[in-house]
């Protein structure tokens, strides 16, 4: 499969392979903001660019893509994506992080969502596309479901969030 994400341009936003220039201050603060990981199971580790190379070191050789998203308006990046394919299946896990909280609400996660979820199903010719989340994670909920995926599973009481028990709900894209 091993296809090179080109740039993918939106209404919003564009996207582009994440690159080792990526890894600056105000990434890394993002991954380490409480708000940005709040649903999110890095809420539990500290992050540093050692940490953060690694991480995009693991997908090289891989067919996984790891995606920065840039504001069309004036370049910057406000967050990233994830694509963990299975080639023999034809499918693909998709994550994504809007870090910029002066970002949250306008569009962009959405934007950013559907470009890459197309792409995948269009251009790699996949048959489906997975995303979850947890449960009081209304935007990323909002996300799934305009773009038209439909809950296909839920973990009951899966995670602790806040100390909280919450439902894990896991959503799902076919091509056609």
């Amino acid at each position: 499969m091993d296809k090179e994400l080109p740039v993918l341009t939106g209404q919003r936003v564009a996207l582009r392979p994440f690159m080792e220039g990526d890894i600056d201050d105000r990434y890394i603060g993002w991954l380490n903001d409480p708000r940005v990981v709040r649903f999110s199971n890095q809420r539990f580790r500290h992050h540093d660019r050692i940490s953060c190379l690694s991480y995009l070191r693991s997908f090289m050789g891989t067919n996984n893509y790891f995606v920065n998203i840039q504001r069309r308006t004036d370049g910057r990046s406000i967050g990233t994506m994830t694509a963990y394919v299975a080639a023999p299946h034809a499918t693909a896990d998709v994550g994504i992080m809007i870090g910029e909280p002066e970002a949250w609400g306008h569009g962009y996660g959405l934007d950013a969502f559907t470009l890459l979820c197309d792409w995948l199903l269009a251009d790699l010719s996949l048959r489906k596309v997975t995303a979850g989340t947890a449960e009081p994670n209304v935007g990323m909920i909002r996300i799934m479901e305009r773009y038209g995926m439909h809950r296909e599973a839920v973990r009951a009481a899966q995670e602790l969030i806040e100390g909280r028990e919450v439902d894990v709900l896991y959503y799902a894209r076919f091509r056609d």
